[in-house]
């Protein structure tokens, strides 16, 4: 499917916790709500060459060996190209080809702030698990 990106990818929060006691968590999830598009100073699109969705991937991370914490939210607005149903029928190749961006975000996030505080970077990739998704 077809997908133009409507807004840069955006971190709307941001937590880093070290960790008291060693944890290991792995709590990545990917939303999707139908929206409308309003450039500034425009009027609203509702969706003529197809829906405007909005992305989100909440995420709560300890990554082994559990030292340290991050959560957050990561958003982004798209339009999927000449489609117009509710998301619900999306298939897993499409969620993980739009959402992929966002995760990217937190790895790159996790990579730059291990960096700087522990003078050495951890380089993460979550994998997805869209092909479980129940229908």
């Amino acid at each position: 499917m077809k997908f133009k990106k409507m807004t840069p990818v955006t971190t709307e929060h941001f937590h880093f916790d070290v960790n008291e006691e060693e944890k290991v968590k792995n709590e990545v999830n990917v939303s999707l709500r139908q929206v409308y598009h309003q450039p500034k100073g425009q009027e609203a699109d509702e969706g003529k060459d197809g829906k405007y969705f909005q992305l989100a991937v909440i995420f709560d991370v300890a990554p082994a060996p559990g030292e340290f914490s991050v959560s957050g939210l990561i958003t982004q607005i798209v339009q999927f190209v000449d489609y117009f149903g509710d998301g619900t029928d999306l298939n897993p190749a499409d969620y993980q080809l739009v959402s992929r961006p966002l995760v990217e975000e937190i790895e790159t996030l996790i990579y730059q702030l291990t960096q700087v505080i522990f003078d050495e970077p951890l380089n993460i990739t979550f994998k997805s698990n869209f092909d479980q998704l129940k229908r």
